[in-house]
């Protein structure tokens, strides 16, 4: 891909996605970020040090609502030939809880419904865009695509997080599909679905991935992977090798 074209960050204020922001932005690349909280993005990217310098010429930081087709309008520029997100929320723990609570348990498909309206209202405009969404094992059609001792885990107490991300990933491959009027708003998709994440550090060669195509991803089954990791799969192995749309999508399964 060449330098100049933009990249459109939703949710990079989370460890995967800005991660991957990072790391673009440290090579050269025009990036744009949708965030509600700006200030937490800047300390976020200082700890992959990227400095304000950098940020200034790179960088172009809208504050507002990933819900709002405004605000999602701003980020997704004429120029923006990738658009990648890690929408998401995190559990919170309440006193006298058996489960984690969702303050907003349905933020991926909004989140993504949101950005597909915008690309949906641009459907003439000469770049269709490729969606990089990050979304979670556990979730796949073809079987178990998770460690067997993950199983309650993920089926029980991450079950509502889970939904959402199935009718995201529902919706993306409609938007590449379109079989609502036959013509594709996205140049091409891919879906990444690491395992359970870390907050650990960045392991280098211990990255395993797997295409899902007509089964299960079975040689990316493991427990868990960094959210540093993701990010930096995401940019070399989809940013850095991309070069335009090929009008097809895929889901890729990632861990150690």
């Amino acid at each position: 891909m060449e330098i100049n074209k933009g990249i459109a960050f939703f949710g990079a204020t989370g460890g995967c996605a800005g991660a991957c922001l990072a790391r673009c932005l440290e090579a050269g690349y025009t990036c744009s970020a949708l965030v509600r909280n700006p200030q937490k993005l800047i300390d976020l990217l200082a700890t992959h040090d990227i400095s304000p310098e950098t940020i200034a010429s790179r960088l172009t930081v809208i504050t507002g609502n990933v819900k709002d087709p405004d605000n999602v309008a701003q980020t997704i520029l004429p120029t923006t030939s990738i658009i990648v997100s890690g929408i998401g929320v995190s559990p919170v723990w309440k006193e006298g809880a058996w489960f984690p609570i969702l303050d907003d348990w349905t933020i991926c498909q909004d989140g993504v419904s949101t950005i597909l309206e915008v690309l949906r209202s641009r459907r003439t405009a000469a770049v269709k865009p490729l969606l990089v969404i990050i979304s979670t094992t556990g979730i796949s059609k073809f079987g178990r695509d998770i460690p067997l001792p993950m199983v309650p885990l993920y089926h029980f107490m991450l079950s509502v997080p889970h939904k959402d991300k199935e009718a995201m990933e529902l919706m993306i491959i409609d938007a590449m599909n379109n079989q609502k009027d036959n013509d594709a708003i996205i140049g091409e998709y891919v879906i990444v679905r690491p395992s359970l994440l870390t907050n650990g550090p960045v392991c280098e060669g211990a990255v395993r991935s797997d295409v899902e195509d007509g089964d299960v991803a079975k040689n990316a089954i493991g427990y868990t992977i960094s959210r540093k990791d993701v990010g930096g799969y995401i940019f070399e192995e989809v940013v850095q090798k991309f070069t335009a749309p090929n009008g097809t999508g895929r889901i890729v399964a990632i861990t150690y």
